[in-house]
C-alpha cells in the first residue's frame, strides 16, 4: 500500500522525505504553484516516489493519483496558504482551498480510502486568543481568504466523516519554519521566521508592524511533518481537529531571536518598529489531542533560527 500526498510544497516536501525514509511508497500530486520545480523534481526522483503533475482540484488528476498505486492514507496539503494580498487571486485561492478538498474526498470514496490527514491552520482560532487554547475553542475572526477557507475545509471533513464513516483528522498547524527540501523563495509566500532569517543573512532590516506583539503559534517544519505522521498512526476515528503548535511567540520576540542568532554569526541585524509597542503579550497555553507526540522534546524558534540563517547565507 502507498500513501498519497497532495501538495509537495514547503511542508509537503518534508513530509514526503520522512515517508520515504520510513520505507513508505508515496504518490505525490503537485501543480507547481509557488514551488521550486527543480527541488520538486529532485524529491520525485527518489526511489519510492511517484509524482503526478497537476491540480488537486481536477478529478482526472486525482483519478490518476489513486490509480497509480493502492492508497492507504491521504495527506492533504495542496492549498494556497499565503495571506499576502498579492500572493494569488481570490479565484485561485478558492479553487485550491475550497474545491480541491472536496475533489480529494470524493476520490477517496470512489477508491474506498478511509483516512485523511488535512493540513489546517492554528489561525482558525483567530488572533484574540484566551489563556488556554484547546480544540474546543470556537472559530475566530479572519482577515484573509486563505485562513477563512480552512474553516470550510474543516467543516467539509466533518460532513464527509459523518456521512461516509471516514477518519478525517484536521491538523491545526502553527506557523512553520526551518529548512525543507522545497523552500519558498518568493517573500509573498514565506513565513515570518524564514523571511526574517533570509533578511538577516542579506543584511536587510526586520520590519515590525502594529500586530507584532500578539502571540502566535509556531512549529518547526520537521515537527509539523512528524505531527501529521503521528496523527495518522493514532487509533482515531471520525472527524477530529488536532492542535499542532510547539510554542507561542510574538513576531517581536521572533525578531529578537533572529537578531541574536545573526549577530552571533557576524551579521548586523537591525530591528525596526513601524508602530509603537503594544501591551506585553499574555501567557497562552496550547493543548492537543496528540499528547504522546507533543510530550517529547521539540525544536524551538530560538534554537532553530541560527540554522535558518546559515541556510540562507549559503543559498
Amino acid at each position: 500500500m502507498a500513501v498519497l500526498v497532495t501538495g509537495v510544497g514547503y511542508i509537503g516536501a518534508r513530509l514526503v522525505e520522512r515517508l520515504l525514509a520510513a520505507g513508505e511508497e508515496v504518490v505525490a500530486v503537485e501543480n507547481g504553484f509557488s514551488t521550486d520545480a527543480a527541488a520538486v523534481a529532485a524529491l520525485a526522483a527518489r526511489p519510492g516516489c511517484t509524482l503526478i503533475e497537476g491540480d488537486a482540484a481536477e478529478p482526472a488528476v486525482l483519478e490518476a493519483a489513486f490509480s497509480a498505486a493502492p492508497i492507504a492514507t491521504v495527506y492533504a496539503l495542496a492549498s494556497q496558504a499565503s495571506a499576502h494580498p498579492e500572493a494569488a487571486s481570490p479565484s485561485y485561492t478558492e479553487r485550491a482551498n475550497l474545491v480541491a478538498p472536496r475533489v480529494v474526498l470524493d476520490a477517496m470514496l470512489a477508491h474506498s480510502v478511509t483516512t485523511i490527514v488535512y493540513a489546517s491552520s492554528f489561525r482558525v482560532y483567530g488572533d484574540a486568543l484566551p489563556p488556554l487554547v484547546d480544540e474546543s475553542l470556537p472559530y475566530g475572526r479572519f482577515g484573509d481568504l486563505s485562513h477563512l477557507s480552512k474553516v470550510y475545509a474543516e467543516k467539509l471533513l466533518e460532513l464527509y466523516a459523518a456521512r461516509h464513516g471516514l477518519t478525517a483528522l484536521s491538523l491545526r498547524l502553527g506557523i512553520c519554519y526551518g529548512p525543507s527540501p522545497v523552500m519558498k523563495r518568493d517573500a509573498r509566500f514565506m513565513t515570518a521566521p524564514n523571511k526574517f532569517c533570509r533578511q538577516a543573512a542579506q543584511g536587510e532590516p526586520l520590519l515590525l508592524y502594529s500586530d507584532c506583539d500578539r502571540p502566535a503559534g509556531f512549529i518547526h517544519v520537521d515537527d509539523a511533518a512528524g505531527a501529521m505522521l503521528a496523527a495518522a498512526a493514532e487509533p482515531l476515528s471520525g472527524y477530529l481537529p488536532l492542535n499542532a503548535v510547539t510554542e507561542m511567540r510574538s513576531v517581536a520576540q521572533l525578531a529578537q531571536d533572529v537578531r541574536r542568532a545573526g549577530e552571533e554569526r557576524g551579521f548586523h541585524v537591525a530591528v525596526c518598529r513601524q508602530a509603537p509597542p503594544g501591551p506585553p503579550p499574555g501567557e497562552i497555553s496550547v493543548r492537543s489531542r496528540l499528547p504522546r507526540f507533543f510530550a517529547q522534546p521539540r525544536r524551538t524558534l530560538a534554537g532553530s533560527v541560527g540554522e535558518l540563517i546559515d541556510y540562507w547565507s549559503h543559498a
